[in-house]
């Protein structure tokens, strides 16, 4: 604190006591943030002392100082300390930095059979972080279908053959991942044993099951920086044990994501487990520190907690189990797009070392900040940089350089921010109670609107280092079941009981244990009842608790077992989260400037290209049709190699040529998991073309073009070496195969075939009808691991020029809007409603998903409660209940005092985009908390017909309402980018 200051306007100055209690188990919980180390030491939950000081450039020095001055302040033997628990940035920091003296080459090994091998690892990975970590991947038998049955056991010899290749290139450093084993790990301890005899004990071997949940990809990233980063955190981990062990016979813990705890040898073996620690112990700390204040169970209102530092502000939704909500997106750190849980956090770049400017008469807050230099550079502190802080002290410093006009216009603006990040965070209607801690929150002014109680706890300004001092034990259970001997009902017990099985293994209080997640959701487009559980525990660490590492057992390997079926059975050091499927600008493109590259009739998709692609599909998807990620992914890789993949113009394509219907069908969750490999699509064409008598075709295009099956209709024209023509069958996407325009005029979907890659195809050549062929190839592809490459009947030139005008050119207009936005910081939201002549529905928050499976698909409801744009305290309530069957099928406005009111209804497209970015989201990512902006998209007339709306309107899904377009204008056909930019004949 500056010379002779009084604190002004924002709260009390709190006087840590001095405590000198000689009772024993104590801990000390410690914080090592990018401004300062916080220390804490606390007894039956009780602060006894605490220290703040700056973070120091050799970490390990500033946990030996930081520990010394809080048993010293405690006035307590150093042995009463029992166990120090820390949270610390370093391991995150050496991925964002890319410091090549930190991060080390790894290897990849997949257990996946014929699968995944068109989209290979580290291909999304930033450049420079790609050129430090790469190192070598190769690809063995084994892996798990979604139902537990294995795709091939493990082969040891290609497992040796693999050993000998990352032998010779020295990498010390492997990750093996095999697909489903997060349900099943038996398959990747197999390997890494048969790995480990082979490479020798100085080889760190990863399992991914460890590491990520379901979801190939990211779970396969999230091990590769896991791997990289092992070396580099044994030497950190080395330091904390060197700087605890001057208190005696004290355990040492690192905190986890989750806020829960991992023994220090464990944190150095998994060191991305504790990226995103900081703000979980801080919400975790507020939780306890307002504990006699917080109101009593029957309150509803919503508590958030706000954590204010010295360079940014954290704000979360506080549960009632004390724990922040998580992540319900993917989560790209430093690029890399990752799939392991992190709180969900927002924040802003306001702190107590924010830089105040005053310009034309206009105050702004930041973005910068002084950070752990406050006391050298602040104003009150002698300096000459105006802060944030130098606004609510007052001594001979800043009366004399602050004025009072320049205060009160800067305390308003940090009230602004602070309210406008408050009501994005918001999940329901009414005043929420905010619980206020971190060493800047002296900034924040005691009215927030929005907010009708602020709690400012004793010890507030080191919440994050009591947060790491009360981290328990975890366990968790991430696997798909079907129902069969078991119901889902006994399943989730079953998974209870294991996930507390796990943490009682990893230290926890048997006693103490308590349930808090439990996620069930059923998988789309499968008929066996396959369904995702998630259950996590929690409970407190045992006295004296060593860990071991036993073999799984019975009961372990039993639960595993009973998932198979038997045929009847933050931009800095956190990371930012954020919808990982969005585009990002990572380079400095001028995407105004840009202009496809377009040669006559055929244009040559870019990276750029593909990356609108990935946005403009998934809008078009309307909440299904799968994240296209693996596919796009394999795009990449394609182009990446130097090769070609082309789009052909519609309306100039010949009447003798042949089109080729490419995708698959099944489930899009199955499709994340089990990465499609080669043949799949392949396979089913050349069935298909067998069928018909054909020798060749010339094009490809997708059964819809929204998600993934735009892009699989890409990767399979460019492995024939063909062209995809620019349309597709729906303009759209819906769930049944007979829901395409083809089949508005009753053209047979046979022949058609399913194949699953692994030699297994089956073909339809006739059916009784389009319906019976939708029937019978469900089924097959259940059989076949619920998702399968397909192709149907072949389409010939003339028919081919009146099917959908220009769907790739539509798609990639959305995409383009959506990143042109982005880059110019602009709403994205708002650019497409003008270029597509779109409808904004509602703008809110989910506060409550239901599913539910039904024939094979998944069915339920989504319901939103109203944000505003600016803070209100209204009481009435507004919502949105949109009803979804795979793809959004209607949105209903529900306001108190009022009749429903239908807003949009299929066919017209619903489409769910993300509030922050615009990234259009499925209903797989639909969770509680999630801040989205729901659009409609008028349909094309086709759809409008009384034929189209028996197939694909509200009667061909159960619903009751009559169908009323969103738009009154004349529909717009979409132009194709040959039209738009010029070029071709």
């Amino acid at each position: 604190m500056p010379p002779s200051a009084t604190f002004k306007s924002a709260g009390p100055v709190y006087v840590e006591p001095v405590m000198t209690t000689k009772r024993a188990s104590c801990v000390i919980g410690i914080d090592v943030g990018g401004t300062n180390t916080d220390s804490v030491i606390l007894q039956n939950n009780k602060v006894l002392a605490w220290h703040k000081t700056p973070t120091t450039t050799d970490i390990q020095e500033g946990v030996e100082q930081a520990i010394e001055a809080v048993v010293a302040k405690a006035k307590l033997p150093s042995n009463r300390v029992d166990s120090v628990k820390i949270g610390t940035t370093q391991f995150v920091n050496a991925v964002l930095e890319q410091d090549s003296t930190k991060l080390d080459k790894v290897a990849v090994v997949r257990l996946c059979g014929p699968y995944s091998r068109s989209s290979s690892p580290f291909v999304d990975f930033p450049p420079r972080l790609r050129d430090l970590m790469e190192g070598h991947y190769g690809y063995v038998d084994g892996g798990f279908q979604v139902d537990g049955t294995p795709i091939l056991p493990v082969n040891h010899e290609q497992l040796k053959e693999q050993a000998a290749v990352i032998k010779s290139k020295s990498i010390t450093s492997v990750v093996v991942i095999g697909i489903y084993s997060p349900s099943n790990p038996a398959q990747e301890e197999e390997a890494r044993k048969v790995l480990s005899s082979e490479l020798g004990p100085d080889c760190d071997i990863s399992c991914s099951h460890a590491i990520g949940q379901l979801g190939f990809l990211e779970r396969e990233n999230a091990s590769i920086l896991n791997a990289s980063l092992r070396r580099f955190a044994r030497h950190v981990i080395d330091g904390f044990s060197y700087a605890v062990q001057k208190l005696g016979r004290c355990k040492l813990y690192i905190t986890l994501n989750d806020g829960t705890l991992s023994k220090a040898s464990t944190a150095a073996e998994y060191p991305v487990r504790c990226f995103s620690s900081g703000p979980t112990n801080s919400a975790r700390g507020a939780a306890l520190l307002a504990k006699a204040e917080r109101a009593s169970a029957s309150d509803e209102r919503e508590v958030l907690v706000v954590d204010v530092g010295g360079t940014t502000t954290d704000i979360c939704a506080l549960l009632k189990t004390g724990y922040p909500r998580q992540s319900a997106a993917f989560v790209k750190i430093a690029g890399v797009r990752t799939n392991f849980t992190i709180p969900d956090v927002h924040s802003i770049a306001l702190g107590g070392g924010s830089i105040i400017r005053i310009k034309s008469a206009r105050t702004s807050v930041g973005p910068d900040s002084v950070g752990s230099r406050l006391d050298k550079e602040g104003i009150a502190f002698g300096g000459q940089t105006l802060t944030a802080t130098d606004l609510v002290f007052e001594n001979k410093y800043t009366e004399n350089q602050v004025t009072p006009g320049t205060k009160a216009s800067g305390l308003a603006e940090i009230t602004r921010v602070l309210e406008e990040a408050i009501d994005l965070v918001k999940t329901k209607q009414g005043d929420a109670r905010v619980i206020l801690v971190g060493g800047g929150s002296i900034i924040i002014a005691d009215h927030i609107a929005g907010v009708g109680e602020i709690i400012r706890p004793q010890y507030l300004a080191v919440a994050n280092a009591v947060g790491a001092a009360i981290a328990k034990v975890s366990g968790t259970v991430d696997t798909t079941v079907v129902p069969g001997a078991k119901t889902i009902d006994q399943e989730i017990e079953a998974a209870k009981a294991l996930a507390t099985k796990r943490c009682v293994t990893a230290g926890g209080n048997k006693a103490t244990i308590e349930v808090v997640e439990v996620d069930v959701v059923p998988i789309s487009y499968v008929t066996n009842g396959a369904t995702r559980l998630v259950v996590r525990v929690v409970g407190d660490l045992v006295d004296g608790y060593e860990e071991n590492h036993d073999e799984p057992s019975e009961e372990e390997q039993r639960f595993k077992d009973s998932s198979k079926s038997p045929r009847a059975s933050r931009d800095s050091a956190t990371g930012v989260p954020s919808k990982g499927s969005s585009y990002e600008v990572t380079e400095q493109v001028d995407i105004s400037a840009y202009r496809p590259r377009i040669e006559g009739d055929f244009w040559y998709l870019s990276e750029l290209d593909i990356q609108f692609l990935q946005d403009g599909t998934g809008v078009l998807g309307v909440g299904s049709c799968g994240e296209p990620y693996p596919a796009y992914v394999a795009c990449l890789q394609a182009l990446r190699n130097g090769e070609s993949i082309t789009i052909r113009r519609q309306d100039t394509f010949p009447e003798t040529g042949v089109v080729l219907v490419a995708g698959f069908m099944g489930s899009p969750s199955v499709y994340l998991e089990r990465i499609p490999g080669l043949d799949e699509v392949a396979d089913a064409m050349k069935s298909v073309m067998e069928a018909s008598g054909l020798s060749t075709f010339d094009c490809t295009i997708p059964n819809e073009i929204g998600g993934m099956n735009a892009f699989e209709a890409l990767l399979a024209a460019h492995r024939f070496g063909k062209s995809t023509l620019d349309t597709d069958l729906v303009a759209r996407a819906y769930p049944k195969i007979w829901q395409t325009v083809r089949c508005l005029k009753d053209i047979p979907v046979a022949p058609a075939a399913v194949s699953n890659g692994a030699g297994k195809t089956e073909i339809f050549k006739t059916t009784r009808d389009n319906l019976e062929a939708e029937d019978l190839m469900r089924d097959a592809c259940t059989e076949q691991g619920n998702l399968s490459g397909m192709c149907v009947s072949p389409i010939y030139g003339t028919e081919a020029r009146t099917l959908p005008r220009n769907s790739f050119s539509h798609a990639w207009t959305i995409g383009r809007s959506i990143a042109l936005s982005r880059s110019l910081k602009l709403d994205p939201v708002t650019s497409i409603l003008k270029s597509e002549h779109g409808v904004l529905l509602f703008t809110g928050k989910i506060i409550s998903v239901t599913r539910h499976v039904a024939e094979g698909f998944t069915r339920g409801s989504v319901l939103l409660s109203s944000i505003s744009d600016t803070p209100s305290s209204s009481s009435s309530t507004t919502s949105l209940l949109v009803d979804f069957e795979n793809e959004n099928l209607s949105a209903i406005l529900k306001e108190d005092g009022k009749e429903d009111q239908l807003l949009a209804i299929c066919p017209d497209l619903i489409t769910f985009l993300d509030k922050a970015n615009g990234a259009p989201l499925g209903i797989s990512d639909y969770k509680y908390g999630l801040r989205v902006s729901v659009i409609a998209l008028r349909a094309p007339p086709v759809w409008a017909t009384e034929r189209g709306l028996e197939m694909g309107g509200p009667r061909a899904f159960g619903l009751e309402e009559e169908y009323r377009s969103v738009s009154t204008g004349e529909f717009e056909e979409a132009k194709s980018v040959w039209e738009i930019f010029g070029g071709g004949s």
